[in-house]
């Protein structure tokens, strides 16, 4: 096992939800000398508790990419501290763009990577004018994008399906080490959709709006819903028709498919586990318009 993926630990263990703003991460997976998450939690980690602490991350996220609730496991090493105690002491000896927000206690064996049962991810794409307090975490196209086109598209990715097309990295082309992987490129998406939501940022006045690309799955490739909300918005702007989702998937070659999203848009918004409930859409939190 490599050293950016530790063992996962024997004893007691800690769930660590963090939130970061990925803007000045180098991503989520330690690298060498280059700023990441991992690396600045595993470093407030050994410093609370007085030895080398791995972290084991429940998702990877690109350079630039956010999350509101990454989940973290690392090995309980002071059983006699408070949960409250060790987010707090945490916090103090990390810098204001990574956050813990919370800590449990659960056990011997929990794994957040192998035990998570799917994860979140949302895209949001402002359409309209520039917008300085919220560019470090939206996409943007000047004008406005056809709703109704790109939800129907989403639509047909529900489901289990060959990915391939959305998979970067290299993993996307027919000769990729990809498809010999025991999964390949085949994934399941639970929820895929397209809606309006309220800029955070300001009132709406109507000289733009923002839309969320929300996707759901049991796991992801490589850039995946990067590559999905960049086909959406090319169906959205009327480039293409939206059954151009369909053919996608059935060619399943990278080659074929649109850009590639802006990082910063970005955030691993939820990771699921045994007992955690799947918002539907129409069920999910109150900031529609």
């Amino acid at each position: 096992m490599s050293s950016n993926s530790p063992a996962p630990s024997q004893g007691p263990s800690l769930k660590l939800t963090i939130s970061y703003d990925g803007t000045n991460f180098s991503g989520s997976q330690r690298q060498g000398q280059r700023r990441t998450v991992q690396a600045e939690l595993e470093s407030a980690l050994a410093q609370l508790f007085g030895e080398e602490t791995g972290a084991i991350f429940a998702g990877r996220t690109d350079s630039g990419v956010h999350a509101a609730a990454q989940v973290v496991s690392a090995p309980d090493r002071r059983p006699n501290l408070a949960e409250s105690r060790i987010g707090l002491a945490l916090n103090d000896l990390l810098a204001d763009d990574l956050a813990v927000v919370r800590v449990e206690r659960v056990g011997t064996g929990f794994h957040a990577r192998y035990d998570a049962i799917w994860r979140e991810y949302r895209y949001r794409i402002w359409c309209g004018p520039r917008e300085p307090l919220a560019a470090r975490f939206i996409g943007r196209v000047a004008n406005r994008l056809d709703l109704d086109a790109m939800s129907a598209a989403a639509s047909d990715l529900q489901g289990t399906h060959d990915f391939a097309a959305f998979a970067g990295g290299g993993e996307g082309v027919p000769w990729s080490d990809r498809k010999s992987a025991p999964r390949g490129s085949e994934r399941t998406i639970l929820c895929p959709d397209v809606r309006r939501v309220r800029p955070w940022w300001r009132e709406c006045d109507g000289t733009g709006e923002l839309l969320e690309v929300r996707v759901v799955a049991d796991g992801f490739l490589p850039r995946m819903v990067r590559n999905i909300a960049g086909a959406l918005i090319e169906i959205g702007r009327a480039k293409r028709d939206p059954f151009w989702i369909r053919e996608l998937l059935e060619q399943r070659d990278r080659r074929l498919a649109g850009m590639t999203a802006p990082a910063h848009g970005l955030t691993l918004w939820r990771v699921g586990y045994a007992g955690d409930e799947l918002l539907a859409h129409g069920a999910r939190q109150n900031d529609e318009e």
